[in-house]
């Protein structure tokens, strides 16, 4: 048996950030309401393409941020005729970029305060943004950055810079609330001057071919530019038309939703999933950078404990024992994050999310973190798939229970398992939790969602309690039998330092098992 993995670039649909930029730059009322004419300082996204029916397909909407201003609008409008969308004001505040975090060091190293020593290093922190509000109601946006001072009395100190007025605030209100004293995890962050994106495309064709057979066909999207790209958290490494042996099983898979929680404190985060980091990755870039066919198992911060660093950044694939692995690491602040998805030549199909961070003052503390798939089957297309729930007895076929009516579920039992499947073929996939799920806590709300597919209902939002998920908005009492469904599965993970064993359990996601 010869198996070969091969990937080519493959273009986007909608509009590239690119053309986003120069249509908002030539837009009157879109430089009317961000009230500023500097267009290059313009945080824009590519512009995604609404619908799936030919005609919705022709329609777009992007978001664009000026960092100066603080404001954010919306563009409606046509993919041949971008120049004339509608502009709708917009709560869009998204992240610092890298350009912004340099400026913003920039202004941190020239003030008066910073600490002196050529091992001060300058990062980036959680939360990613400390703005003020003034008096007169407008916002001064300040992104925040860590300062790592190792012979200093304060090894950490986490500021909050405005950027056009060229200060520092060295005592943000409510950033540095009960951090640790000392150091968590053992590797050094990677300083903010040294982030940057060696371009490459943003998604590639896979297919996996056995001598003759295609066993896995998909396209892959990676980090940067992965869904929803509105406001902008991406999730993690997207997969999207995933085909089995020539069969349609999924639309698309991927992390929309990725929070935190700390016990001692309750602080809650909703981190963010598009900026890639550097791992380790050993092969070729047939396709230009960011996209590598390795030779070894690529290794991401789980497997390589000593530092922050790596010679990769994107999406890498390694196919070993009947196995592919396609893997990339991003991070969140002091966050690092492995997005990884495995696919076996049997059809199984493994989704799955590692935790760790760098050197900081605060992942000490015990925390939870809670990462949610979104899981759009449409086995053997998009319109007659059935759920079913079954409680494992030992039965040697045990009974499935239909689910018929959208519904939120928690696992309970370990033996409890779902199944999605053609309604007439009986083709699909079984969902088996792992070993280090876990079980939902209440600000988890559940473990797993059966939805009916909606186009809009792609994220949550974000408008929860201490951004809690709100998936439970859209369970709403419709039909999911014999019809196109979504599934949302959750996996919970305690990361606790006082465990004698640091990386015990920290990969989480399940087995999605082939049916027939």
């Amino acid at each position: 048996m010869t198996v070969r993995v091969i990937i080519e670039a493959v273009g986007r649909t909608g509009l590239s950030a690119e053309r986003v930029r120069e249509v908002a730059g030539a837009h009157p009322a879109v430089l009317a309401h961000l009230q500023s004419a500097d267009t290059a300082s313009l945080i824009v996204g590519a512009a995604a393409a609404l619908g799936h029916d030919p005609d919705e397909r022709a329609q777009f909407r992007a978001n664009v941020f000026d960092p100066l201003s603080n404001r954010g609008v919306e563009l409606r409008g046509t993919l041949d005729r971008p120049e004339e969308a509608q502009v709708l004001p917009s709560a869009y505040r998204p992240n610092p970029q890298a350009e912004e975090l340099q400026a913003a060091a920039a202004v941190l190293r020239a003030d008066e305060r910073f600490p002196a020593g050529d091992d001060v290093l300058i990062y980036q922190p959680m939360p990613p943004l400390a703005d003020l509000e003034n008096p007169d109601g407008t916002t001064t946006r300040r992104p925040t950055l860590g300062v790592y001072s190792p012979s200093g009395e304060a090894k950490h100190r986490i500021v909050a810079v405005d950027v056009a007025a060229g200060s520092v605030d060295w005592s943000p209100a409510g950033v540095s609330v009960l951090m640790h004293p000392g150091d968590c995890e053992s590797h050094l962050p990677a300083p903010v001057e040294s982030l940057r994106d060696r371009g490459g495309p943003d998604q590639v064709q896979l297919r996996v071919i056995d001598d003759d057979t295609e066993l896995w066909s998909m396209i892959v999207v990676r980090p940067r530019a992965s869904a929803p790209q509105n406001p902008g958290d991406g999730s993690g490494v997207e997969l999207r038309n995933v085909r089995y042996r020539g069969r349609i099983v999924l639309r698309q898979a991927h992390v929309p939703i990725l929070n935190v929680q700390y016990e001692e404190d309750g602080e809650t985060y909703r981190d963010w999933q598009y900026e890639e980091t550097r791992f380790s990755a050993t092969g070729s870039d047939p396709v230009g950078w960011g996209w590598r066919i390795c030779t070894q198992p690529p290794r991401t911060i789980l497997e390589r404990p000593d530092n922050d660093a790596g010679n990769f950044q994107g999406v890498a694939f390694h196919y070993a024992d009947g196995e592919l692995r396609i893997v990339s690491e991003i991070a969140a602040g002091w966050y690092r994050y492995a997005s990884e998805w495995r696919l076996t030549d049997g059809g199984t199909i493994k989704p799955r999310f590692g935790f760790a961070g760098v050197r900081n003052p605060r992942t000490c503390m015990r925390h939870r973190h809670h990462v949610y798939w979104r899981l759009d089957f449409d086995v053997e297309g998009s319109a007659n798939d059935v759920i079913e729930q079954f409680n494992d007895t030992g039965s040697a076929v045990p009974e499935g229970v239909p689910i018929v009516q959208e519904v939120a579920r928690k696992r309970r039992a370990p033996a409890r398992f779902w199944q999605v499947t053609d309604k007439t073929s009986g083709r699909g996939y079984q969902i088996h939790p792992g070993e280090h799920d876990n079980t939902t806590d209440p600000y988890g709300v559940a473990d797993l969602w059966f939805l009916r597919h909606h186009p809009a209902e792609l994220y949550d939002g974000n408008s929860g309690t201490k951004n809690q998920a709100m998936l439970n908005r859209f369970v709403n009492g419709e039909s999911v039998s014999a019809t196109n469904v979504v599934v949302w599965y959750a996996g919970h993970f305690r990361h606790d330092q006082n465990e004698p064993d640091q990386h015990q359990g920290h990969i989480v996601g399940p087995d999605l098992i082939p049916v027939s």
